[in-house]
């Protein structure tokens, strides 16, 4: 299965699934919105390969499956947003009450796009996103150590939250299927509770 690249600012509002939504007027000041509004889940990544695009389905699918089922039962209103990572927003990011981050392993680090996502955006949220939860993906085909040091270095200086056991792992994808799984549909669940 695959799926196409990423759109900049793609939205799903839970309200009523598979409407797209402009990212604008989403909730500022660091997300953490209280005043009834819609709960944004970012993703932002960069899956340039057919099995990072895998990755991502997987990921997006589960996060898109749980906002279905909180829209359904009412709970509340959960948006989820994907952005590549080469077309870094710093106010969608701000707006954000949750991010997902997904990289490969690229030479023991991660992506360029992904780095190039935080050196756009770091100073200018770094003051407006503390204890932002966060979790990733890191799909490595020989080794993930240094990716998941540099994640955790950048977040750590983010001073966001790790809310839900990343993933990392090498290889194929289908072993990793239900944990990936698992990881988006909690962060979408963190938005509810």
């Amino acid at each position: 299965m695959t799926t196409p690249a990423p759109q900049s600012g793609n939205t799903t509002a839970a309200t009523h699934p598979g409407e797209s939504v402009p990212a604008e007027g989403q909730n500022s000041g660091g997300g953490n919105s209280s005043d009834g509004a819609a709960k944004t889940l970012l993703v932002v990544h960069h899956s340039p390969t057919e099995v990072g695009q895998r990755i991502a389905a997987v990921v997006l699918d589960a996060a898109r499956e749980a906002q279905r089922e909180i829209a359904e039962s009412g709970a509340a209103s959960v948006r989820i947003v994907e952005r590549d990572a080469l077309i870094p927003d710093a106010n969608e990011l701000r707006a954000a009450d949750a991010v997902i981050l997904g990289t490969p392993a690229n030479f023991g680090y991660i992506s360029g796009a992904l780095k190039h996502y935080f050196d756009s955006t770091f100073d200018q949220v770094k003051d407006d996103t503390k204890g932002l939860p966060v979790s990733w993906w890191i799909r490595g085909g020989y080794d993930t150590t240094g990716a998941e040091k540099a994640l955790r270095a950048i977040t750590t200086g983010l001073q966001w939250d790790v809310a839900v056991e990343p993933v990392m792992f090498t290889g194929d994808v289908e072993p990793q299927r239900e944990v990936l799984h698992n990881m988006a549909q909690a962060m979408v669940g963190l938005l509810v509770e």
